[in-house]
């Protein structure tokens, strides 16, 4: 991935110039501003100074969410020693690092064998929609081969995989609490998102009508479901692809 020299947050957010690196990065990396972990092309002022940057904690914001996790996930981690399942942690990390940060995205949030990826804020781009969607089957690709890469392939469970869910509209974005401040992206958008990815099978993204409609013409045999989704009160269309 081609790394920014300066912060593409701090620029398309407030056209402010905060290199991230080469020399004129040092005498920042003294006040500690430096690449976030949430995307390299970011600094970490994007994450530390919202409120002071956007004069409010939360915003509403147009972005696209996808959420991803291991599918075998808990029938793995009862066969196999904590050195292995660290593996198999790490080299899903780093695929997710690879598959959202090449489109723009950032990881807000690793959860255990889950992923919370945001497009559109703080970089943004036109084609977000199309950028998540993409990024998503980027991330199937790199996963097809987690089961070969391990340890002791041959006693994984036959279901170890990625199921990814994705859907696209307005968030809050911005500093949520206040014993307990965190950074992080809250809404129906998000909720809806995290859904589809419970009912992905293992190499499926699964995306909404919303999602669809903006690359429906690089996917036009995408196969359609009807999900009863927990704690959503309507029957969801939805459309299932693969990598």
């Amino acid at each position: 991935m081609e790394k920014a020299m300066f912060c593409k947050g701090c620029w398309i957010q407030w056209h402010g110039v905060i290199p991230i690196r080469g020399p004129l990065s040092m005498p920042f990396r003294l006040f500690g501003i430096k690449p976030s972990q949430m995307n390299p092309n970011i600094c970490n002022l994007c994450e530390t100074q919202f409120t002071k940057v956007k004069h409010a904690k939360q915003i509403t914001y147009p972005a696209t969410i996808m959420f991803a996790d291991i599918h075998g996930y808990t029938s793995y981690t009862e066969i196999m020693n904590l050195p292995s399942v660290a593996r198999l942690l790490n080299g899903f990390y780093k695929n997710c690092g690879y598959a959202v940060w090449e489109r723009d995205g950032v990881i807000f949030k690793l959860m255990g064998d889950a992923m919370l990826g945001v497009f559109n804020f703080p970089i943004t781009r036109e084609d977000h929609v199309k950028q998540a969607v993409m990024s998503g089957l980027e991330l199937q690709r790199k996963c097809l081969n987690m089961k070969a890469s391990l340890e002791k392939p041959e006693e994984c469970p036959m279901d170890l995989g990625i199921g990814v869910g994705i859907h696209t509209g307005n968030i809050a974005v911005g500093e949520i609490g206040e014993f307990c401040r965190d950074f992080t992206v809250i809404g129906d958008v998000v909720n809806l998102a995290a859904r589809l990815q419970g009912v992905a099978k293992q190499g499926e993204i699964v995306i909404t009508e919303d999602v669809y409609r903006e690359v429906k013409d690089d996917f036009p045999k995408a196969n359609t479901q009807i999900y009863e989704l927990k704690g959503i009160k309507n029957s969801i269309k939805a459309y299932v692809l693969h990598p």
